[in-house]
């Protein structure tokens, strides 16, 4: 009995440490709006419950900077772990904070409910929607099992920054890019033929106060297009989420020398 507590305790604290880094950043987990005793709590129960079917570490650190060196290491691997999941809602409000700009919603900032900042109307309105289809589609599910696979793939006190790690964190970031690229896209297109036609208008009436017309026309074209495109986005969104989440599934048991690809 003493024996299985001494193997247990060193095993659930480094899990521990694990999903704490991990929580810094996921989706949910990371957010500004859940209290910091619910998170600790929801860490604690869940580590709980993978250290049941997690190995030991071989071997525990000697001295106390070997140990610290190891907690570090397995807080980094779960900050990394929180980073990738976390990409493609960053790139969400990417697009929405984009889109703000073009509507001219970003003159008034509120609170950002993620991170506890500044935000606009748009880049929230853009994330609560993508935590909806995340919770529709099951990536909190999703999130779960890759945590849980990462134990069996890296085993505690075994993680390295290496080049497929780092791969995959830049490969998953460029992604993100492309993907707020893409949402924002239908508005700068339909924007630049606006400023088009404002322009020319402008130029053969010039009694006309453009610049007053202009954000009348840009925020209620701006409105009807993301109605519109709801559908579509959802859709853009869903798939990008579960890209993402498997890539946190399988990205941690590629072998070595070859990174997973990210779509």
């Amino acid at each position: 009995m003493l024996d299985s507590a001494l193997n247990f305790v060193p095993t659930f604290v480094l899990v521990v440490f694990r999903l704490a880094g991990m929580a810094l950043y996921a989706p949910l987990f990371g957010s500004a709006r859940v209290p910091k005793r619910v998170r600790l709590m929801l860490v604690l129960v869940l580590a709980f419950a993978f250290t049941q079917g997690v190995a030991p570490p071989a071997q525990l650190p000697e001295t106390s900077w070997g140990l610290a060196l190891g907690i570090g290491g397995e807080m980094m691997f779960g900050l990394a772990m929180g980073m990738v999941m976390s990409f493609v809602f960053v790139a969400v409000q990417w697009a929405g904070e984009i889109i703000g700009q073009q509507m001219g919603f970003n003159l008034g900032s509120v609170i950002d409910p993620e991170y506890g900042g500044q935000g606009s109307v748009m880049g929230d309105l853009y994330f609560m929607f993508s935590l909806v289809v995340f919770l529709w589609i099951g990536g909190h599910r999703s999130m779960l099992r890759g945590v849980r696979a990462s134990f069996d793939a890296l085993p505690l006190l075994s993680l390295s920054v290496n080049h497929d790690l780092l791969k995959l964190l830049l490969d998953l970031f460029h992604a993100a890019t492309i993907l707020a690229v893409q949402l924002a896209a239908p508005i700068l297109v339909t924007f630049l033929v606006v400023d088009l036609v404002l322009g020319l208008i402008g130029r053969t009436i010039p009694q006309m106060n453009v610049m007053s017309a202009a954000l009348s026309v840009r925020s209620g074209l701006g409105i009807l297009i993301v109605l519109l495109g709801v559908s579509l986005t959802g859709n853009v969104i869903a798939k990008a989420i579960e890209n993402s989440m498997e890539q946190v599934r399988i990205g941690w048991v590629t072998a070595p020398g070859s990174a997973p690809a990210v779509k």
